[in-house]
């Protein structure tokens, strides 16, 4: 169902996942579990696009990605500890980091259109 906006927004949030998993994010080097965190994003965003049928289950998996997400940030943020020698260190993020966070966003949009969804067809049913 390529006409709903929220397939549109789960396709820009699998390819920018595709994408970050490639560039380095750091300048010094990509750590695994950034990659590995991204990595089942990215999976996960592309399994909720064909979830159109059931919405709890799309949702759930929206709701996740961002979960995984705001890890992603955490472990970014635990690697540029370790790696830059305290919060005096030498570690900074490139432009690349921000994909997740604009994944977030657009995730987040999502969800809001798979619950609209949801909602109208719930109306619907009362209806008849």
């Amino acid at each position: 169902m390529i006409q709903r906006i929220q397939t549109l927004y789960l396709l820009i949030c699998f390819v920018l996942s595709a994408v970050c998993m490639f560039f380095e994010i750091g300048t010094e080097n990509h750590p695994w579990a950034l990659t590995a965190i991204m990595g089942i994003t990215c999976v996960l965003e592309f399994m909720a696009i064909f979830l159109f049928r059931r919405r709890a289950l799309q949702m759930r998996v929206c709701t996740f990605c961002i979960i995984l997400l705001v890890g992603w940030y955490l472990a970014l943020v635990a690697f540029a500890y370790i790696q830059g020698d305290g919060l005096v260190g030498e570690y900074r993020p490139q432009v690349w980091a921000a994909i997740p966070a604009i994944n977030a966003i657009l995730l987040y949009l999502a969800f809001r259109g798979i619950l609209h969804d949801d909602m109208l067809v719930r109306s619907l049913d009362r209806l008849r």
